[in-house]
């Protein structure tokens, strides 16, 4: 088993708490401005919440979504003690925490970087979180595992002085398999494993792909380079990032991601400068410290419990085990999804899960980009304990990945860019989907994506959704009111996005029974085996744009055509 680095010692620990207790103090007596502190504390993980002062956002870096139980404990630990009961997953694997004093911040990020835990560089303008495919050496269409390529990405750039001021942040994924879980392609860099023949033998190596980014407008990464040895990764993300902190435009935050960078200059030039760069980074930098890739060797967990004389089926489980359950690669083994509504996880929650992590797994979890989890290494006559201890903790829901699983930012409840509350209308879609299996069940819908917004930005990735939904208002009787701007058709491939396209404003009361509406009309009008992005596709094109905009104004007002 791969275990996770830890990214935080007890000497450095003490040095960053320390200079971020002292940084609130000379904040609190008026030493230091609000944009200097702004910078600061969003360098260290701590975002402002809306309409509050002095109440924080804390996010806690997840590094390609690995976890310990002990790291799992002592968050539910900080949700307890320190938020509000609860704690989130967002796309990019983090965990989150709302409603936390300023005052308690220090004490906060000390007890998280004692398990190895960091919240450095989780915001502002660095490389964020490094994420990565949930099922790394377990899947069975996997290349190679890339875990250990993402935590030597990981290692070498946190607090690396490179990473401190870039134009805007900056978004890595890796991806191991030949499904693109990871969605590289709407990443400021994107790495898929592959492999070819060099004089006989195999080697390994990435395709690259540069400049993806959902945030308005989207953008889908370009291939920079079709094979990168894998000795040469980890010189090729410097001098990427060389090129963006050098190019980036720093004027305008609007258009500072890398992804402007490409469109000034165009892909071969941008390509032609960074293999230059590449050059002269390995002829100045390369030796050991680069290289370092943690060796590991792929077992599973050295011991298992005995599993109970407990009736092993039910319904319930059944079909649990039908949508949450996956064989691994490693015969008798398998990985389980556990299905978190719209990322949400209370602190009794953290506690039940650590100890079927010890119990089950090895004590490693994963989190998602598609916020939930994974459990891996569980073994097939273990699972229906797994389930009863699951159920028990109030999250054995089927349809992990399925139409259920639906994504959203936290959104107007803490965002001070959000319009609407997207978080509770994406609970509210899970709540209304949980209760009607036949949909959630059905083959023809399972691989339906819906995924939430509370603004433009796309934090809840709603452009590369099947339905996607992002914030915005209308005005109605002279009043502000919340609506959805509703796109159809997008999804992610290898190294490639494709963006939904705009299709209706929707009073967000009326979103649940839009989507209730385009379900049925696909299932009317489809195909043989046409897919939902591919029925989007197909009637835009032959009802023209009024035909599905007019099917969706009328569901939107709460009526049937």
């Amino acid at each position: 088993m791969y275990i996770p680095s830890r990214f935080t010692t007890p000497e450095l620990a003490e040095v960053e708490v320390n200079r971020v207790a002292e940084e609130i103090r000379r904040y609190k007596s008026g030493e230091l401005d609000e944009e200097t502190f702004r910078k600061f504390r969003l360098e260290n993980g701590v975002y402002g919440i809306r309409f509050q002062k002095d109440i924080q956002m804390i996010r806690v870096k997840v590094p390609y979504g690995l976890l310990t139980a002990e790291q799992l404990e002592r968050l539910g630990e900080v949700s307890e003690i320190f938020a509000n009961g609860i704690g989130h997953v967002t796309t990019r694997q983090d965990f989150q925490f709302h409603w936390v004093p300023l005052e308690v911040v220090p004490e906060l990020l000390r007890r998280i970087n004692e398990v190895g835990l960091t919240t450095r560089e989780a915001c502002g303008n660095t490389v964020r979180n490094v994420t990565a495919c949930p099922i790394a050496g377990v899947s069975p269409d996997e290349i190679f595992n890339i875990t250990p390529y993402a935590d030597t990405i990981v290692r070498y750039f946190l607090r690396n002085p490179l990473n401190q001021n870039l134009p805007r942040k900056f978004k890595i994924a890796l991806e191991g398999c030949q499904t693109d879980h990871a969605a590289t392609g709407m990443h400021d860099i994107g790495i898929l494993a592959d492999r070819k023949m060099v004089d006989g033998k195999e080697l390994r190596g990435f395709k690259i792909y540069v400049g993806g980014g959902l945030g308005p407008p989207p953008f889908a990464a370009q291939l920079l380079e079709e094979f990168t040895p894998a000795d040469q990764l980890l010189v090729t993300c410097e001098a990427i990032l060389r090129v963006f902190d050098r190019l980036g435009e720093r004027g305008n935050p609007a258009r500072a991601r890398i992804k402007f960078v490409i469109m000034r200059l165009g892909m071969a030039e941008f390509r032609k400068i960074v293999l230059k760069e590449r050059i002269a980074v390995y002829s100045t930098r390369a030796g050991d410290r680069l290289w370092k890739i943690r060796e590991f060797e792929e077992e599973p967990p050295p011991s298992f419990p005995t599993p109970s004389d407990r009736v092993e089926s039910s319904p319930e489980f059944e079909r649990w085990r039908r949508t949450n359950v996956f064989n691994q690669r490693q015969k008798g083994f398998y990985y389980v999804y556990v299905t978190l509504p719209a990322g949400d996880i209370t602190t009794q929650q953290f506690y039940a899960l650590a100890s079927m992590a010890r119990k089950y797994s090895g004590g490693i979890l994963v989190t998602t980009r598609t916020q939930n989890l994974v459990f891996k290494w569980i073994r097939e006559d273990l699972l229906y304990d797994f389930y009863v201890d699951l159920n028990a903790a109030g999250l054995a829901t089927y349809g992990a990945n399925r139409i259920l699983s639906v994504v959203g930012c936290p959104g107007a409840d803490t965002c001070n860019l959000a319009i609407t509350h997207s978080h509770r209308l994406a609970l509210e879609l899970h709540r209304r989907l949980k209760e009607m299996p036949e949909i959630v069940m059905a083959e023809d819908l399972k691989d339906i994506s819906i995924k939430v917004s509370g603004c433009p930005n796309s934090c809840g990735q709603h452009h590369i959704a099947d339905i996607g939904f992002y914030g915005s208002a209308n005005r109605v009787d002279g009043k502000m009111a919340p609506y959805y701007t509703l796109l159809l058709g997008g999804g992610i491939g290898p190294g490639k996005a494709i963006f939904g396209t705009p299709v209706a404003k929707v009073p967000a009361k009326n979103v649940p029974d839009v989507v209730l509406r385009l379900i049925q009309l696909y299932r009317e009008n489809r195909k043989d085996e046409e897919s939902f992005s591919d029925w989007v596709k197909r009637s835009q094109e032959e009802m023209g744009g009024e035909g599905l905009h007019g099917e969706v104004a009328v569901a939107s007002k709460g009526g049937e055509k």
